[in-house]
Parts: C-alpha cells; sequence; structure tokens
C-alpha cells in the first residue's frame, strides 16, 4: 500500500480506484485480477478499494461486513455500502475531488457507466489518468488462457446460428448495425462455447461483435484449434482477443452496446453513434428452453444425491469430532465427483461452524479452519457445475443441541423459504414485488438479512445471472417469466453465535389462467431435504407443515431410488410427515 500512495504522490494522483474487475465486469475474476485482494488483503469476491495518498477506503456490501472487519488492515477504512450515513463511492468522490485534483484507475478493468455517470454528477470537467499500476505486484500470476471448446446442442437445445437470428432480429427491429459483447456468459450462450478462465464459471475470456450478416469473436491466441474454427466457417470469423479495440474503432454506422458491462478504455474507442442498452442475450439465455430445462432437472437429481449423501455422512460421523470446515467441504465435493459430468464447484464452497456462519460469505483459510463438534449449527452453502446444468443450494445442519434463539431462527428461515417456494402470483410480478414473502415472517421478529432474497442461474454458466433477481431495492427490477430459474435463500445472521440460511433453485413455470389473468408459480429444482431436527413445529402453520410435507416426499420419491439400503431408511426418517 506505501508503494503504491508513494507513486501516486510522484504522479500527482489524489485518489486511485482498484476494482474487482477483470476486462468484461465480471462478477467472479481470475487470479491476474486479483490486484484489490493483493493490496488490501481482503479475499470477498465483491468490493472496490479507493486509495489516496495517505488514506485508504474500501466499499463492500452487508454480505462481507463481518469478513472485511477481520481482514482489513487498520490502514483501509471499511465502507459499509447501503448503511446509514455511508456515502457511495461516486458520493464520496464528489465531495472530496476538487476542479485540478486527478482521479487514477486502469481503464481496461474499470466499468465504463461508472466514470461516465461520475462525470455527470461532478460539477466541473473530471481529470483522470488511466494507468496501470499493477506492475507493483511482483509475483503477479498471468492470465488465463484455457482451451475454449462448444458446448453441444444437446446440453443447450439450441444452434448458435438460431441464436445469432434471434439478436439479429433484436438489432433489426430497433435499426442496429452492430452489437458489442464483451460480458463472457453472454458470450459463451451465444455461441455455444465455454471455457476455464474463470474459477467456478465454464466461460473463456473472448469479446464479440455481431454485424447484420456475419459476426467476430475475438479469443486469445493458443486457446482454439482448426477444428473450432472450421465448426464457425462462413458465419463467424474468428480474431485475436486484443484486436477488439481497434475493430471497435473502425466501426461506422449504429453500435449496441451495454455499457455496465464494457470497460472504459474500449468504449474509448468507440467512435460511431451508439445505444447504450443491455444486451438482448441477458433476456434470451434467462428463459430456458424444454432442453435446458430437462438437462437442469437431471443435475439438480444428480446434484441432490450427492448432498443427500454428504448429509448422511454428516449425521452418522460428526460424532467423532476430527472434521474440520474444510474437511467438511472437501467431503461435499467428493460425493460430487462421483456424479457423471460433474465438472467443477459453482463457486467456492461456504462452510461455515458456529458463529462463522454469521458472516454471509465465509470462507475457511488453512489459518481460520474451525473443528466442527457434535454441536449447535453448521451451514453449507455450495453448488456444482455439471454438463447438464448448474446447482446451488444452502442447508443448514443441525449437530447436537440447540439454543432457543437458534431453533426459533432456523424456523423463521424455514417459514420464509417454504412462503416463497409455494408462492402463487399474476404474471407482471417483479423480483421486489415478490421480496416482501421471503421476509415477513422475519420482519415480525425485528429480523432481517442484508444481502438479496434470489438471483438468476445460468445454464452451465454463472451461478449469479440477470437480468431477474428478487431483493427488496432494485431500480431496474424486471418481470418474473416462465422459464426463468431463480434462488429462494433467505436467512439469520447473529455476530458472534450463529448463522442460519436455507436455499433452493426455482423453476418459474405457469400455473392457472383466472378472469384476473396468468398466473405463475414456482418448482423447486432442488432435492435435498430440510434439516427436521432444527425445526420447532409450533412455530409452522398447518399450511406450512403441508407444504414441507409435500416438498419432502417428492425429495424421498426423487432421491431415494439413487442410495443404499440405509441411506434410504435414513432419508425416510429425514423427509417424514411432520
Amino acid at each position: 500500500m506505501k508503494e503504491l500512495q508513494k507513486i501516486l504522490k510522484e504522479r500527482h494522483i489524489k485518489y486511485y480506484i482498484i476494482p474487482t474487475d477483470d476486462d468484461h465486469q465480471s462478477e467472479m475474476v481470475g487470479d491476474f485480477y486479483q490486484f484489490r485482494r493483493y493490496l488490501s488483503h481482503f479475499t470477498g469476491s465483491a468490493g472496490t478499494l479507493l486509495v489516496g495518498q495517505d488514506d485508504a477506503y474500501l466499499w463492500t456490501d452487508g454480505r462481507y461486513f463481518l469478513q472485511a472487519q477481520e481482514q482489513l488492515p487498520n490502514d483501509i477504512t471499511l465502507m459499509k455500502m447501503r448503511m446509514p450515513g455511508v456515502p457511495t463511492l461516486s458520493e464520496f468522490l464528489a465531495q472530496h475531488l476538487e476542479e485540478d485534483d486527478v482521479l487514477g484507475f486502469d481503464g481496461q478493468v474499470m466499468n465504463a457507466s461508472f466514470i461516465l455517470d461520475l462525470e455527470e454528477e461532478l460539477p466541473f470537467d473530471l481529470k483522470f489518468e488511466d494507468v496501470d499500476l499493477s506492475y507493483i505486484w511482483k509475483d503477479r500470476p498471468e492470465r488465463s488462457h484455457e482451451a475454449v471448446y462448444l458446448y453441444d446442442d444437446t446440453y443447450n437445445g439450441m444452434d448458435y446460428k438460431i441464436k445469432l437470428e434471434w439478436v439479429r432480429d433484436y438489432m433489426d427491429a430497433n435499426e442496429i448495425n452492430h452489437h458489442l459483447i464483451a460480458s463472457l456468459d453472454d458470450i459463451a450462450w451465444l455461441f455455444n462455447i465455454r471455457g476455464n478462465d474463470i474459477p467456478c464459471t465454464p466461460v473463456a475470456l473472448a469479446f464479440a461483435i455481431v454485424h447484420e450478416t456475419t459476426a467476430t469473436l475475438y479469443l486469445q491466441k493458443g486457446t482454439y484449434d482448426q477444428e473450432f474454427i472450421d465448426h464457425f466457417k462462413d458465419n463467424v470469423i474468428i480474431k485475436d482477443y486484443e484486436d477488439v479495440y481497434k475493430d471497435v474503432a473502425n466501426l461506422n454506422g449504429t453500435l449496441l452496446v451495454d455499457l455496465n458491462h464494457i470497460n472504459y478504455q474500449l468504449f474509448n474507442h468507440i467512435n460511431c453513434e451508439f445505444y447504450d442498452e443491455p444486451n438482448p442475450t441477458q433476456w434470451f439465455k434467462a428463459i430456458k428452453n424444454e432442453t435446458e430445462i430437462k438437462n437442469t432437472t437431471w443435475a439438480h437429481i444428480k446434484d441432490g444425491v450427492a448432498v443427500t449423501k454428504f448429509m448422511y455422512y454428516l449425521k452418522n460421523n460428526i460424532q467423532e469430532g476430527t472434521h474440520t470446515e474444510m474437511s467438511l467441504a472437501q467431503k461435499l465435493e467428493d460425493f460430487r465427483k462421483e456424479q457423471v459430468n460433474y465438472i467443477e464447484p459453482s463457486f467456492d464452497t461456504i462452510c461455515a461452524y458456529k458463529e462463522n456462519g454469521a458472516i454471509i460469505h465465509y470462507q475457511a483459510t488453512k489459518e481460520h479452519n474451525s473443528v466442527v463438534k457434535p454441536e449447535g449449527l453448521l451451514m453449507i452453502d455450495s453448488g456444482g457445475q455439471y454438463l447438464e446444468g448448474t446447482t446451488d443450494i444452502t442447508r443448514t445442519f443441525v449437530l447436537g443441541d440447540l439454543t432457543n434463539e437458534e431453533r426459533r431462527d432456523f424456523t423463521l428461515v424455514a417459514k420464509c423459504w417454504l412462503g416463497l417456494m409455494n408462492l402463487k402470483f399474476p404474471y407482471g410480478m417483479t423480483g421486489v414485488n415478490v421480496d416482501t414473502v421471503a421476509r415477513a415472517p422475519l420482519w415480525a421478529y425485528g429480523l432481517d438479512f442484508r444481502h438479496g432474497t434470489g438471483h438468476g442461474v445460468g445454464h452451465f454458466l454463472s451461478v449469479h445471472e440477470g437480468p431477474q433477481g428478487i431483493r427488496p431495492f432494485d431500480e431496474e427490477s424486471v418481470k418474473i417469466e416462465p422459464g426463468m430459474i431463480t434462488s429462494d435463500e433467505p436467512g439469520v445472521y447473529i455476530e458472534g453465535s450463529h448463522g442460519i440460511r436455507h436455499e433452493n433453485l426455482l423453476l418459474c413455470v405457469k400455473a392457472e389462467k383466472t378472469d384476473y389473468g396468468q398466473f405463475l408459480k414456482f418448482v423447486p429444482l432442488t432435492m435435498v431435504p430440510l434439516d427436521l431436527d432444527g425445526l420447532d413445529v409450533s412455530l409452522l402453520s398447518e399450511q406450512e407443515k403441508a407444504q414441507l410435507n409435500s416438498y419432502h416426499d417428492q425429495v424421498y420419491k426423487t432421491i431415494s431410488p439413487y442410495l443404499t439400503k440405509e441411506e434410504r431408511e435414513w432419508l425416510a426418517i429425514y423427509t417424514r410427515a411432520i
């Protein structure tokens, strides 16, 4: 940090922004792009570091408050996003930058919209220096350049040429000549390709431009072969990754680009008329086709078998007292590896024992790896990438006696979880509209949780995708559509005591149509029992008991054929009617 601050003084840069982003504004980024983590020691997946000549600040959201408090050095001030009295990064800069001050950042990883919005907010012309200062990171890993591969249509259900026509139809309807895409999930979906350049997300580092009759895909040299080129011949030109900058600069006509999903340096190369709108592929890929739904249902059955086998193992072996958070996370991974077409985790497993569960995105390390004993609660949030689809599940396991507060909180979160999973609602509702259902049981006790209730999930892609989401505040909230997959993950986090979260993935489907219009409902994809040992049944209504019984009956019928005799007998107990 001191070395960077010395450079800022020498270059007369008042503040330097270091986001947690790559060239594509990805949510998860590779080790090459972890400059913020290197400087701040904060390992959370979301956060922005602002370094001044004599001070430093880190902005992150409620998922990471406790983690950041533990990891940040004393010379970095934690800025708790969306908390009273805490300015946003833009507000802070507007308050602290003066007319002759210089703001620095690396334009290749800086979000274009952020800088453009900041320029609008300041009462003077922003002076900035686009400079990469990460050269001070002496042992920086190299940028990932894994092989890119074709994702077979038997798994995704649609030829890439049809998808390109969808995009071109959208362009034609809006009088667009070119569409620039930098977001990796959109590119992977559109061209039916996958890769291994982002941890836990099967995408390749790439850019793309869709033209009126052709398309160009920009990939790193050495990541594809002649067979890959031949697959796209006459439809897609393959060019070098860095060529996108000069090609964008030479575009004529009109360009569609989502400024929230490109870096500032790429934006600076645009010389033609452009329209800032969300990538249409975000909408197209959010609504899963029949093949994707069939495949992801099977992926969730396999994942359900793995997690249920793990739960059986945990319940029958925890008395040994020889397990740690990390060893149990590995044990769960071992069960997933037994499943056909399992590729990798869909994110780093959160295995949090007792008070560690209160850290929403807790990560055990060699230095902080609690021994798990036959007492209290263990929360595990995990997921898998299968060729058939992406999974995400959280279960909170009871390992021994609970306090009255722990049992109450476990049950309240279950009520929230059941309420959303069994919700029926008219077409046109957004994530903001339905979020209340998943919080009301907690609100009745003066409790809440500082994260969204649900996020979209990709198909063998990112575990967090849009445009849909279920959260209390969302200026761009979109309608929930049949075919969308969304998580249902309410929680309670009591600092120093415990954390509880229950999570299923839900598929939105059509319900009945009445005089009041088309109604929708959710179908659970996740097939793993809720730990009945944690429930205070007296807090459940008769309707909630029936809902849980129905879900557990479905879990047993779906999962039991893939278990041993001993596991089936155990599962019958843990899916019994209450």
